[in-house]
């Protein structure tokens, strides 16, 4: 399992908070589902059926990958308004081979899981923290190399990466992740973009004569990398959080916050493996979900209108909903 991605958080003028990513992967969504965990139900920190089972306190809502066992939930929010998502972040992240006695053994596909069955916000996965050990089993046949974002309804957003030390959970960050390398480094990298504003070069004199910018009246962005890499979709994400005009409301939000994820959207056919195969990391989905209502919104690259689906309300069985592999088309006539 191999997927790049981007990720942030934001708010909106009316105080909800937002969390979004793009999922970019190889392949297709067939094995995904956006489940519903109502409260009440199990939950296995591993893969397969072993290991101690808890009880999900928290009913919540995300998108998952089926057909490795347990559910591998890359995203989601729960009833209490804990937003996360796991990104891929290759060569960096570090499981020890076996937890300490006083730690829950946790398969890093299951991490939210886990933490969105048991906490509120970011506060107490802080507190609880201490007690997992991310725990690779290779139940996928080859290591998951995961990090993660988390917010909440307090709109702080932090980023957790396995490395030699352990669990780091970095505080109050900008609230940006992409994937390797760490979440220190990129913000490290911000320095060379500080000059980048959202406004025109002004016109410069040279030899008396005034010389202005193409395109002046468009604005800024100057010097924004343009690729696909993570460093780079890391530095566009943080420009468009900091310039990107905030929604009126939750649904005003929700589609601003679609429409800024279009600077590190990957279209098929532009990031192609290698040049002896016909395969492309792509954006597969986008998905946005909002902390103080639960819902949790998706469109797929194969029908860009957006869906939805509400959180669990009360007990019962765990819900499947298809992504939809077909564009639905609002005719006006």
């Amino acid at each position: 399992m191999n997927f790049g991605c981007s990720s942030f958080s934001w708010k909106t003028k009316d105080g909800r908070h937002l969390l979004g990513r793009t999922y970019d992967q190889l392949g297709d969504l067939r094995a995904n589902r956006v489940i519903c965990v109502p409260k009440g139900s199990p939950c296995l920190p591993g893969l397969q059926p072993a290991g101690r089972e808890v009880t999900v306190h928290y009913g919540y809502t995300g998108m998952a990958v089926l057909g490795y066992g347990e559910p591998i939930l890359v995203d989601g929010v729960n009833e209490a308004g804990l937003m996360g998502a796991l990104l891929h972040y290759p060569e960096y992240a570090i499981y020890p081979p076996k937890p300490r006695p006083d730690q829950m053994s946790v398969h890093p596909g299951r991490l939210l899981a886990y933490l969105f069955g048991l906490c509120s916000g970011v506060e107490e996965v802080a507190a609880l923290l201490p007690t997992v050990a991310l725990v690779d089993d290779l139940s996928l046949g080859s290591p998951l190399p995961a990090h993660y974002i988390f917010s909440d309804r307090s709109g702080e957003a932090a980023v957790l990466e396995p490395d030699a030390g352990g669990l780091k959970l970095h505080r109050h960050t900008i609230g940006v992740l992409t994937n390797s390398p760490d979440y220190l480094w990129h913000r490290t990298n911000l320095r060379t973009y500080v000059g980048t504003t959202n406004l025109p070069k002004p016109p410069h004199s040279i030899a008396g004569h005034e010389i202005r910018a193409f395109g002046e009246r468009l604005g800024g962005g100057f010097g924004l990398p343009g690729d696909y890499t993570s460093p780079s979709r890391f530095v566009r994400m943080a420009f468009m959080k900091e310039f990107a005009v905030e929604g009126i409301d939750e649904l005003d939000g929700v589609s601003r916050m679609f429409r800024a994820f279009s600077p590190v959207n990957i279209p098929e056919g532009l990031s192609r493996t290698s040049p002896d195969a016909e395969e492309y990391q792509q954006t597969l989905c986008i998905s946005v979900m909002c902390a103080e209502s639960g819902i949790y919104y998706f469109s797929p690259a194969q029908n860009r209108r957006i869906s939805a689906v509400r959180l669990p309300r009360g007990a019962g069985a765990i819900r499947q909903f298809p992504l939809g592999e077909h564009q639905d088309v609002n005719y006006r006539n």
